[in-house]
């Protein structure tokens, strides 16, 4: 059933405490995705020459992202909207739009430079695909300058991994109520009760 997005209460706390390097550990079924790929929707509608990134930990899971969270939404804003802001390159991973920002979806996105970087799940991915999790260390991380956005968000998978190690840190850093600086992930969490 189609019906109009609205945010929930954990959405709407994420949007307003969020830091810009952001970590949220969280139950799952909580809207974080959903939530994270509009607003980077949004940053690209509405800014021109913004690159944006989702990396999901396979290739199915990242075009389904694409396809049911990203292209379904801006499929169904008003026409005379998208007639303003086209999307002028429209495949099963990508989207550009006229005002030159892009979106696009894959397992690493190392090339590049990107100023919105979601990375969902990734502590299923550095427990079950630790290649791929240093990949998206040493790769997508850096494509990002100081000062945009990348949102991390998984559910927990045991206490070993990069996720495990920036989440901890986030977390020290939150309770010390230490200052953070535009380098520090903000630790963010939604439990399922």
């Amino acid at each position: 059933k189609v019906i109009p997005f609205r945010m929930n209460a954990d959405q709407e706390k994420f949007l307003a405490e969020r830091h810009g390097l952001d970590i949220v550990l969280k139950a799952r079924q909580k809207g974080f995705t959903t939530i994270i790929q509009l607003d980077m929707l949004d940053d690209c509608l509405f800014n021109d020459n913004i690159a944006a990134g989702v990396i999901a930990h396979n290739l199915k899971d990242a075009q389904s992202f694409f396809r049911d969270k990203i292209k379904f939404a801006y499929d169904r804003l008003p026409a005379a909207f998208r007639a303003k802001i086209a999307a002028e390159q429209d495949a099963a991973d990508s989207l550009r739009f006229s005002n030159g920002s892009s979106m696009r979806v894959g397992t690493s996105l190392r090339s590049g430079t990107l100023q919105r970087l979601h990375v969902s799940e990734y502590g299923k991915l550095c427990a079950k695909f630790p290649e791929k999790a240093r990949e998206v260390k040493s790769g997508a991380f850096n494509t990002v300058q100081a000062g945009q956005r990348i949102t991390v968000e998984s559910t927990a998978e045991g206490q070993a991994g990069h996720f495990f190690e920036i989440t901890q840190a986030a977390r020290h850093k939150q309770d010390a109520g230490s200052i953070l600086t535009s380098l520090d992930f903000k630790f963010h969490f939604a439990p399922w009760w």
